[in-house]
Formats: C-alpha cells, structure tokens, sequence
C-alpha cells in the first residue's frame, strides 16, 4: 500500500507519525493572528510579501532584498530550478535524501546526479564536490538530512563551498535546521553574506507548526532573490500564511517548548529502541530512522491497521527502514507497544546480528 493511502484507513484515533509534523501545532500567537485574519480572508493578501520578507531580514541580519517568500521552501525550490535549470543540465543531491528533489529536476528537463551517502548517513561533501561537471547547475545539500536526520558539520561546509566553482549555485535545505543544535552545527547564510552564490531554504512547517499554510523561503545573493521574486508573481503567498508566519516568528516562547519537547521524547524513544536492541541512526531532527528489516512496506501496513502511519524507508531507497516522527511521550509509548507486536523479529535478527 502506497505511504498517501494510508491516511484514508479507517482507523480510531491514528497516529500520524508519518510525516514529521509538529505534534504541538503552531503557537498561540500564530493562532490568534489567523482567527483574527479571518474576517479579512475576502481580501486579497499582500501582493509582494513584503511585510514578511522585511520580518525575515531582520531576524537573519540581512537587507529585505537577501529574501524571497514563497508557498513552502519546496515551492521556492521549484521556483529555483525552473530558473535555473535548462533542459538537459544537472542538478547534484544526496541519496537517501528528500524523494521530491529528483522529481522536480526530471520536471524542469534536467538530470538528476545522486551520491551515496557515507557509511554513516551523512552527506559525502568530498564525493559530491568530485561529482560537479560542466554541465552541473545546482548541488543540493539537506541539512540535516532526511530521511537519516544526520548533520553536515560547519567544517565540512566551509571546506566544500571553497571547491565550488563559480557557475554551479549550492542549495542548503535546512527545513530541519531549528530542531539541531551544537558547535557542529553550521551557519550557511553566513556564507551569502560572504557573496557566495548560495540559497538557503527554510520552512514554517516544521518547528513553527504552519505545514497545512504551505509558507517557506529563500536567503540568497540580491539578483536570485528578485529573480525568485519576480517569478513566484503577486499573491502566491495567503493572507493567512503571512500573518501566521509574522506572529510564529515573534514567538519564541512556543519555539524553544516544541524544541524541548521534541529532544525529551525523541531520547525517550531512542531509549526505548535501545532496550528492545533495534538499531536505529542517531537523528538531530523531529524523526527517527529505525532499522527493522525485511519488508518495510507490509510493515507499515501492519502498523497502519493498529492505528500508526509512519513512513516506509522504500520509499527513499532504504529496505527495511522505516521512519517515525517524533510526537509526544504518549504517541512514542503507544508507536513502541505497536511496533513491538507487528514487527517480525526473526527478520530484525537477520538484519542486525
């Protein structure tokens, strides 16, 4: 059974561990922005974002000119290859990483060049590097990853983006940016501000709670960013979108709670994991990589008829996975009990002797 058919099991009170929301949904403050938006919903939103775009500025220290709004990062990213990408040129991406990336370059008549990931789930920046050829574009960097949910380090970037040349512009997709944290962790806008010819795209649907108001957008050069603009045209961006997102990033409050609770259940889970001796990737983000072996498909069926939707690892090239959002620490006890009795365990044997 395909992953965007398991929402239609009728099933009592499922969990949707499937595809990385935020259990706590959107701060108050965004929510009250959006009832208040309501009785304004017959007029049209603001028709260049640029209320929204000159917030974003400020919060990264940049001119409102650095940033382009769009209808999620995933749209901004197609805005991007669309521009571009000529047919037949090649845009560079990690695999396993995010599915859609291949789409959409097949979609604007490119090429897609995948490299493995490293041994141990990270992007290999040495062997993408060695990939770029004349014809490269774009090179397309997940950090961090999904669906591994590791970590591009600040050494390992600087280190790359000093081998770039210069007609090849680097995409950072950070939509899990807010959940990860350390010394480790790098810095991409500093990057345009040294003029590098770099797009980091960030998102309100995952740490911010706004996933159904399809709201993202991009930090780049000056000229990307009004080419991003330019071709995104007026209106792409709700009202309610706008105003959500504008009250979200005033709320910190709500920000630093999601980002605890999500590091308290997600060691609660790895805990669990551990005891049970399944082995699993070590993630920074909202999700967890778990290896179960076998059939992860029929898996996630068996699950999915108990109430749980997760994530199949198939669908990213990785048999025998399967991916699990990070909920509460009663959605985590319910997954663990659910997975306990569905697995096959003879098959996890096999797989992690």
């Amino acid at each position: 059974m395909k992953p965007v058919l398991l929402r239609s099991l009728e099933v009592p009170s499922p969990l949707e561990l499937d595809s990385n929301e935020n259990p706590l949904g959107p701060s108050r403050r965004a929510s009250k922005a959006i009832q208040e938006a309501l009785s304004r919903v017959n007029r049209y939103p603001e028709r260049d974002c640029f209320a929204t775009e000159e917030r974003l500025a400020r919060l990264h220290k940049l001119s409102a000119s650095h940033v382009a709004l769009g209808p999620g990062s995933f749209g901004v990213l197609r805005l991007l290859m669309e521009a571009c990408m000529p047919a037949g040129s090649e845009a560079i991406h990690a695999e396993p990483s995010y599915p859609m990336y291949r789409v959409l370059i097949h979609k604007v008549g490119g090429t897609p060049v995948a490299v493995p990931l490293t041994p141990d789930h990270r992007h290999d920046l040495v062997a993408m590097g060695h990939a770029i050829g004349p014809a490269t574009r774009l090179v397309i960097i997940c950090n961090p990853n999904n669906p591994t949910g590791r970590m591009v380090s600040s050494e390992e970037l600087d280190a790359f983006m000093d081998q770039v040349p210069p007609h090849v512009m680097v995409v950072i997709d950070e939509a899990y940016y807010e959940y990860a944290e350390g010394p480790e962790l790098p810095n991409a806008i500093d990057w345009i501000r040294k003029g590098h010819n770099l797009v980091v795209l960030r998102t309100f649907s995952k740490v911010h709670g706004l996933a159904g108001l399809r709201i993202g957008y991009g930090v780049a050069q000056p000229q990307v960013a009004a080419m991003l603009r330019q071709m995104r045209g007026p209106f792409a961006v709700t009202s309610l979108a706008q105003v959500a997102a504008q009250a979200a990033l005033d709320d910190r409050t709500h920000v630093a709670a999601v980002r605890v609770l999500n590091e308290q259940v997600r060691s609660e889970l790895c805990s669990a994991l551990d005891r049970e001796g399944l082995h699993y990737i070590p993630s920074v983000t909202n999700f967890v990589m778990i290896r179960c072996g076998g059939d992860d498909v029929s898996l996630t069926e068996r699950l999915s008829e108990v109430g749980v939707r997760v994530r199949p690892g198939t669908e990213y090239g990785m048999r025998g996975w399967l991916r699990v959002t990070v909920g509460t620490s009663e959605q985590t006890q319910r997954f663990v009990s659910a997975l306990l009795t569905c697995l096959d365990w003879s098959l996890v044997r096999a797989a992690c002797p």
